[in-house]
């Protein structure tokens, strides 16, 4: 039996043989793994050592096992220290080569880790940082993700407000907008032009456009909108009449756009502006423009617009076209008696008179103050005469009564048919107004065909020549200024500046005519006033391009002629020219003519006082020849009187005609008038009228009138004279 001591020797050296066969067990299984990694032979030693400790070992379990093995070999119990000493130290050479070889190894795998950890630490740098970089990139992203939805909110809202702004100014424009599809069906309609058309926007919509636009329109509004449909890069206009409720029509300026979407989504913009006003105040000027005030006639613009549109058509047809010229005989008394007031009126009675006892005219207009004129188209001398002695009987019988006072008028009438000979608006009218006069020449109240008057139509056929000669003399300057100096009786050699602006036509030879021989014809027919007005262009054209002659001037005088004054646009005109003048109105000096001025008197005693007003003088021009002459110088604000002619003329021989004149001084004296006498031929009758204290002349007898062209060497010689002892 053996002891403890003996039994943990046993134990011992049993795992020392077990250590040697684990041992040699992981040798065969890792044998190629140690090798390839080179601790091979220290493991070789190592397991040849522990071979040895185990045989030590085995032999000392033997010996305990079976102490009879110490008798029978001999020296066994030295050999087993001996056995295990040499494993002993096997195994030490083993871990001394094993040592020798994991250490460098050791030492390379730890510099391998030492980089590796080192790589890994300079990779965990770089991924911080690129980690850092991503970040703050994705928090600059995010950033701007969330900038980008604010501003995608805010311009949600922006264009919400914007939608509802522009849908607020849609419906509320002062306009009607309607879009139409292509079938011109309204797709959208603003609440002011559905309320103009007195609709609801949604019962309009989906209705044709043709629903609101009046039947005169029908055709034209569709032939607009598909016109604007095939040619959608320009923005196209026209004018409609829409319907309000099926009865009132709105005139409307139309403009049509084309709104694209895509190909697909096409409209068209109609924009309507109401212009029903612009359209009832443009027929209204219309209206006026043709018709006369007074008595709601054609007036003679209109008059003459029908003839020369027509007149050669007329003449064509196979009957010819007879022209009624009527000239009331006594209007002036009733003006005269009763004022202007009852002239006016009883114009409107006797247009209502003619009107009430033929309706066979085509045409009826007033051409003048007291006068009118009737075409008759396809007619004869015969009929036309018949019609004219109706109307002539019919104003004769009618009395027309004013406050009191009873009158009976008359009217001449002169008549001219269209003939071979007579196809123009010139040839007609001058014929009839000859006819005309002529009626007046046989005592008035009665009817004169042109071919009855032909004693006299060969003598005036003069006067009609000259229209188409002033005519083109107004178009292509054909006209001269000429001035005739008016003196200062007093002292001749004062050197006062005073001359009255003349006109002279120029013929194609280049004589110069005097205006004795075409301005009756411009009276006649109506062309006077456009005279009036090229004379004062003229002249203040000249004056304002020669200022150094308007401080020696005194006065520059120009003739107006009754046609200018009785009408409106005429003075209008006048006041215009003289209001932008840089010449002083102060020395600007109008003549007019007691007929001229008594034809309007009321509107030219207002003209009088609106040009004086500016400044300018009045002076009254043939005074004397009239019964009234003296009772109109209380009417109107002159500054001169212009005796006439025929008191001068015979001055030294004629003690009434001096007598006259003396009168006609005097009185303009007391009332501050100065007075001029005309036609002063000779220094007898200058002789005479300083010694009667007329303080200004005009004559040939003074100064002859020269063109205005010689102002200079007038004002030269005027200076020279002043200086004269």
């Amino acid at each position: 039996m053996l002891d403890l001591a003996e039994q943990l020797h046993l134990v011992a050296e049993a795992l020392t043989i077990l250590a040697a066969l684990v041992l040699l067990l992981v040798f065969v299984l890792r044998k190629e793994q140690l090798k390839v990694q080179g601790f091979d032979r220290g493991f070789n030693y190592i397991l040849l050592g522990t071979s040895f400790a185990a045989i030590s070992a085995a032999l000392s379990i033997a010996v305990l096992a079976f102490p009879s093995l110490s008798a029978t070999i001999k020296n066994v119990a030295i050999w087993i220290p001996l056995v295990y000493s040499v494993g002993g130290i096997l195994v030490f050479v083993g871990l001394a080569v094993l040592i020798n070889q994991v250490i460098p190894k050791s030492s390379q795998k730890m510099s391998e880790l030492v980089a590796i950890r080192e790589e890994l630490a300079a990779s965990n740098d770089e991924l911080a940082q690129t980690i850092a970089k991503r970040n703050q990139e994705l928090e600059i992203n995010n950033m701007t993700l969330r900038q980008v939805l604010e501003d995608q909110r805010t311009s949600r809202v922006a264009l919400l407000h914007s939608e509802k702004k522009f849908r607020t100014l849609f419906d509320e424009s002062p306009a009607i907008f309607v879009t139409l599809n292509n079938v011109h069906t309204i797709t959208d309609i603003n609440l002011y032009g559905a309320k103009s058309l007195g609709y609801d926007p949604v019962s309009l919509v989906g209705q044709a456009f043709s629903k609101v636009v009046s039947l005169e329109d029908a055709d034209h509004q569709m032939e607009f909108i598909d016109f604007c449909f095939n040619n959608s890069n320009e923005k196209l206009e026209t004018e409609l009449r829409l319907i309000r409720n099926n009865t009132k029509k709105l005139w409307v300026k139309v403009s049509g756009s084309i709104i694209e979407e895509d190909k697909k989504n096409v409209h068209l913009l109609l924009v309507c502006q109401d212009i029903t006003e612009s359209k009832k105040l443009a027929e209204t000027l219309s209206y006026q423009a043709k018709h006369d005030d007074w008595t709601g006639l054609y007036n003679r613009r209109a008059f003459e617009a029908f003839l020369n549109d027509d007149i050669a058509t007329l003449s064509s047809l196979s009957r010819p076209t007879a022209l009624l010229y009527i000239d009331i005989d006594q209007l002036k008394v009733v003006n005269d008696t009763c004022g202007h007031g009852a002239g006016d009126e009883y114009l409107r009675q006797l247009v209502l008179i003619i009107n009430e006892h033929s309706k066979s005219f085509d045409f009826f207009a007033r051409t003048g103050g007291d006068e009118f004129a009737i075409v008759i188209t396809k007619t004869s001398a015969r009929k036309a005469r018949d019609v004219a002695e109706v109307i002539r009987n019919a104003a004769e019988d009618y009395t027309f009564q004013w406050e009191g006072h009873s009158f009976r008028q008359s009217i001449s009438v002169g008549i001219a048919l269209t003939s071979q000979k007579i196809r123009s608006f010139t040839d007609i009218f001058a014929a009839a107004d000859v006819a005309c006069f002529q009626a007046k020449n046989n005592g008035r109240n009665c009817v004169v065909v042109h071919k009855d008057a032909s004693d006299d139509f060969g003598g005036n056929r003069g006067e009609m020549l000259w229209v188409s000669r002033l005519q083109n003399a107004l178009l292509n300057d054909r006209f001269e200024l000429y001035f005739q100096p008016i003196v200062c009786l007093k002292d001749v050699h004062n050197g006062y500046i005073h001359y009255e602006v003349l006109i002279r036509y120029v013929d194609d030879e280049g004589t110069h005519i005097s205006p004795d021989a075409f301005l009756p014809a411009a009276e006649r027919y109506g062309l006077s006033s456009q005279i009036d007005l090229w004379v004062l262009t003229t002249t203040l054209f000249h004056l304002d391009s020669n200022p150094q002659h308007t401080e020696a001037l005194g006065c520059c005088s120009i003739n107006l002629s009754s046609l200018s004054l009785s009408s409106h646009q005429t003075r209008s005109a006048i006041k215009q020219l003289v209001m932008t003048a840089s010449f002083p109105a102060t020395k600007l000096c109008f003549e007019i003519t007691e007929t001229a001025a008594i034809h309007k008197l009321e509107e030219v005693v207002d003209f009088i006082n609106e040009l004086k007003t500016l400044g300018c003088k009045f002076a009254l021009d043939d005074f004397g020849t009239g019964f009234s002459s003296f009772g109109y110088l209380r009417r109107l604000e002159i500054d001169y009187i212009k005796i006439d002619g025929s008191f001068i003329r015979d001055i030294t021989n004629d003690k009434l005609g001096r007598a006259m004149v003396k009168a006609m001084s005097s009185i303009g004296k007391e009332m501050g008038i100065a007075t001029i006498a005309e036609y002063v031929e000779n220094l007898h009758i200058c002789h005479e009228l300083q010694n009667m204290e007329v303080p200004y002349g005009q004559g040939f007898g003074l100064a002859k009138p020269m063109p205005i062209e010689k102002t200079k060497e007038y004002y030269a010689l005027s200076e020279q004279n002043k200086h004269k002892p």
